[in-house]
Parts: C-alpha cells; structure tokens; sequence
C-alpha cells in the first residue's frame, strides 16, 4: 500500500494531515472500506480519486464511507467545563440585556451557537443543557439553537438520535441528570448498562448537519454569537487553520466570540477579533466587519 498517496489523497478531501500513530489505523479504514465495496485497495483508490475529480462537494458514497471507517469518534459531554460555562454566560447576558429599555448591543431573534466538529453529539448536548436551564430561570427567555456540525456521516446519525450508554451519563453533572432518561427501565440493570437518551425538550434545540470545514462551503445558518471549535484544528496545516478560522469570523455576528481549545492556534491574529483576557478559556470576540 502506498501510503503517502493515500496520505495525499485525505488531504485533498478534507484537508486532515494524521501524524505518524495513526498510520495503522488509515491502513485499517482503507483495508475494510476496500473489503466492503469489493474493490482492491488499487481499485477503491483510483475511485475514489475519479469521484472527487467529478465533483468534491458533496462527497460520493465511496469516500463517505472512507471517512466515516477513518474519522475517530472521541468525545465526551462537558469536555472543557470553563468553556461551555462562558457560553452559559454569554447567552445569560443576551437575556438580562433583552429585558432593558436601551440595550447596548443588538439582541438577535435567536442566540445561536455552532459546534464544528461535533462527533457524535456531546458537546451539541452539552451546551444545549446549560442553555435550557438557563432559560427556564426567566419568564421571556431568548430562544436559543445549538448547531452540530460533522464530517462523518456515521457520527451525526448517531448525534441526532441523542442515545448513549450510562457510562457516558457520569461525566454529565448531576444538576442535568434530569434532562436525559432511561429507554430501558429495567431495575435489575445497572444504570451504566442502561442506554440513555436526552429529552425532547433539549433536542429540539438542536440541528445536526454534515460539512467538510476545509470545503468552507456557504454556511445555511444565520451569522453565529457562539462558533466552537475544539481538538479539530489540530489535524489542519497551519495555514488551512488559518482559512478555516477566517470561515468562522465571516459566520459570526458582530460581538460574538470563537472558542478554541486551550493552547489550540495561539499563532492566530485576524483584524476583526480581539482575543479575550481569561486564562480558562481560549476565546476571541469579533469586533468589527
């Protein structure tokens, strides 16, 4: 197997650069996505290269399921606590400044955040959480939408149906155990065993959706007060990151803020956003046009 063409080839797609300790592991998702469509791996290659030279967006069946076999699923709920607290915040003061005669910046009809990079839909939920017991702490709350975006086909259609093994419930904190509930209630199963799915009443604030970041595609939302972008640049050349970062400024309202990773892109400038001073979290805010 040619690795560096394969290499090559992912790049082209999706702009993901792996580093050397998942090389067995693109092995691994060209072998089986081979086996399952009958090809050789020659075979899937010269496919797939024909596929995206026809059209790159959106991607053929065949590279999908290429992606989807090599993408890695890892998540959790209330990843970077400090982060998704700021956004709680955030849409807190955009209620309390609704409520006043004279705001002192524009409310929008809705506040909306967007999760890029969203795997299997944790951190969507996550936020999506916090906002809705915000909300309920006001009479006229201001109605809020998470966005979860994916490139992985496989990850979001398990994101939207919002189900996951009681293992993943004990990194929920216990204020929002109430906002998920057992589909099995069978006593003689342990709660870690049981599969657990999160309410309606937090779902209906969320939208799921596939998107190649590196494609940088119009975006089908209205401009965003939260864009929130962890452990997902890191796969990107600098200079795609810096692309990809200029993508999440032209989608952003005007005050709102990007949220990387903790130490993710410190190299990161850019005319319209000013970088937030706490040392929690790493938080940019666009401040003009």
């Amino acid at each position: 197997m040619n690795l560096p063409l394969w290499q090559a080839c992912i790049e082209r797609i999706c702009g993901f650069v792996l580093p050397s300790v998942q090389h067995n592991w693109l092995i691994h998702a060209i072998t089986i996505t081979a086996q399952n469509h009958g090809m050789s791996v020659d075979e899937l290659y010269d496919t797939i290269q024909h596929d995206n030279m026809i059209s790159s967006q959106p991607l053929s069946a065949l590279t999908q399921s290429l992606l989807d076999n090599l993408l890695i699923t890892e998540s959790r709920f209330f990843r970077h606590e400090p982060s998704i607290t700021f956004v709680g915040e955030l849409y807190k003061s955009h209620i309390t400044e609704r409520h006043k005669v004279t705001p002192s910046f524009d409310i929008p009809s809705t506040f909306s955040v967007w999760s890029a990079g969203c795997s299997t839909g944790q951190e969507t939920y996550s936020l999506a959480m916090v906002l809705d017991l915000i909300s309920r702490q006001f009479v006229s709350a201001l109605p809020f939408q998470v966005n979860g975006s994916d490139l992985s086909s496989r990850s979001l259609a398990l994101a939207k149906k919002g189900e996951y093994m009681g293992r993943k419930i004990h990194e929920i904190p216990a204020r929002h155990h109430s906002q998920l509930h057992a589909i099995q209630n069978n006593a003689d199963v342990a709660d870690c065993q049981k599969i657990w799915q999160v309410n309606q009443a937090i779902r209906q604030h969320t939208h799921f959706f596939w998107h190649n970041l590196f494609a940088k595609t119009p975006l089908e939302l209205p401009k965003q007060q939260v864009i929130i972008c962890q452990n997902v640049l890191i796969y990107f050349r600098k200079f795609d990151q810096r692309d990809i970062l200029a993508y999440f400024v032209q989608n952003l309202d005007i005050g709102g803020y990007v949220l990387l990773a903790p130490n993710e892109t410190m190299f990161w400038q850019h005319p319209s956003m000013r970088r937030v001073d706490n040392g929690q979290i790493n938080a940019w805010q666009k401040i003009s046009q």
